[in-house]
């Protein structure tokens, strides 16, 4: 099934809603260092992204998670703590109900690891990994010979010939 297209001003909305419904009773805390990311979330319409990736998507199947909050909860997780992986994030947004919220999900109703990679893939939108291994196979370099009846050259070229007596 296709992504249902959420405005910007409905992402608003539910944010104040929300923020007032766990917030207010005085249980959880925002403190002044945690509000420059609600002013960042407030400011960014990402609700294009939905259409941008409508083809990406089965047209049958399960309703599937809005793009907009699935990249806003990754760009949350890179401006918070990307060092933990994606899986200790899910696992925050469980715990920590305000990462939820400025996602734009419902507490209690958090993407599972396997969404945020799905999302990856149609976001990358190629077949190709397009990385590098971390660590690259070093090439040996190939020993010229000699010409048949001349002397062999050296295996390890740094050394002094006098060293090798």
């Amino acid at each position: 099934m296709n992504p249902v297209l959420n405005s910007h001003s409905i992402y608003q909305d539910s944010v104040l809603e929300r923020l007032r419904v766990h917030y207010s009773g005085g249980i959880f805390v925002i403190v002044n260092s945690d509000w420059h990311l609600v002013a960042k979330f407030w400011m960014i319409d990402l609700s294009y992204l939905t259409t941008l990736l409508q083809d990406s998507y089965d047209p049958k199947g399960l309703k599937p998670r809005d793009p907009a909050s699935m990249l806003r909860s990754f760009l949350l997780f890179l401006m918070t703590n990307p060092e933990i992986g994606i899986t200790e994030w899910v696992n925050q947004m469980k715990r920590v109900p305000y990462y939820a919220i400025l996602s734009g999900f419902e507490p209690g109703h958090i993407p599972g690891v396997g969404t945020f990679y799905d999302f990856f893939k149609r976001l990358w939108a190629s077949n190709d990994k397009n990385f590098k291994p971390q660590k690259q196979k070093k090439r040996k370099h190939k020993v010229k010979k000699g010409k048949k009846g001349e002397k062999a050259p050296t295996t390890t070229p740094g050394l002094l010939p006098f060293l090798l007596l």
